[in-house]
Formats: structure tokens, C-alpha cells, sequence
């Protein structure tokens, strides 16, 4: 996952904006608008518990694993 912040308060920020924020792979939170709990339950974020439960869930899948 990349991180990028986008000044939309200018206009090149707000086309900027317009034009990625509708593609499949694009989350946009809006640090105006929300708080850091309601950002991370847009975004489907987990705990570090869950993820690495799930990690290790998978390892123990995986079909080469010794």
C-alpha cells in the first residue's frame, strides 16, 4: 500500500482528486471529515491480533511450507 496526500484546497489538488478517487484500488480519507477510528473502519482496517492470526493462518496453509 502507497500513502499519498493531496492538497485539495487548490485547484490542481481538487482535479487531482476527482480523477483518482472513483478507480477500484483507491481509498480517500478525508482528514477534515472524519476521525482516525472512523477512517479506519472506512479502509477495513484490522488489528495487529487479526492480521497476524490471519498471517500465520496462511502460513501454516501454504503447500511448500517444511
Amino acid at each position: 500500500m502507497t500513502t499519498v496526500m493531496i492538497e485539495d484546497s487548490t485547484p490542481e489538488g481538487k482535479w487531482l482528486l476527482e480523477l483518482i478517487k472513483g478507480h477500484k484500488s483507491v481509498t480517500v480519507v478525508s482528514e477534515k471529515k472524519k476521525n482516525f477510528r472512523q477512517a479506519l473502519t472506512e479502509c477495513k482496517a484490522v488489528s495487529v491480533d487479526v492480521f497476524f492470526d490471519e498471517l500465520d493462518a496462511r502460513i501454516e496453509k501454504w503447500p511448500d511450507r517444511a
